[in-house]
């Protein structure tokens, strides 16, 4: 009996340490807007968080995991998410691309990347994510709050 309980424990710290160590956790900081930016946001938004994220880890880490993993997002102490996230592709089966132009339709034979994620927080938010090198935009979607994640530099 004793046996078993070790093994058993032996199994669950196992499998604790690699949940704990497959998270993806990017390097958040706070930020502070110039007096013209702040002057931009505040005629768009009454409430928000200003932060520097390090996505270039996060980006290679989903890019070696199949496009999904465990995200930990923390802007600050009230905003603070675990995020399991996988890849979703939007495009029906059997999409294909077309192009026109003065000799005619032809189809497109340019590779197209997915980088669109769908998921849920710890807490059972809804989430949507655009990532990859360039673009990092998303929604966090809960009953009675939402946010939005997104550059500051991305066309208020």
């Amino acid at each position: 009996m004793r046996t078993k309980f070790i093994l058993t424990l032996i199994i669950t710290t196992v499998l604790s340490m690699g949940t704990v160590m497959s998270q993806i956790t990017p390097a958040v900081r706070s930020a502070v807007l110039t007096e013209s930016e702040r002057t931009l946001v505040d005629q768009r938004l009454s409430r928000y968080s200003t932060f520097t994220m390090d996505k270039t880890e996060l980006v290679e880490t989903l890019n070696s995991r199949e496009r999904s993993g465990q995200v930990r997002i923390r802007v600050n102490e009230n905003l603070d998410w675990t995020i399991d996230l996988e890849l979703n592709d939007l495009r029906a089966p059997g999409y294909r691309s077309t192009y026109t132009t003065d000799e005619g339709t032809f189809e497109s034979t340019e590779s197209f990347v997915v980088n669109t994620y769908k998921g849920t927080t710890s807490d059972g938010r809804t989430v949507r994510f655009t990532i990859d090198e360039n673009t990092f935009f998303g929604v966090v979607l809960g009953d009675n709050d939402h946010y939005v994640i997104r550059s500051a530099g991305a066309g208020l």
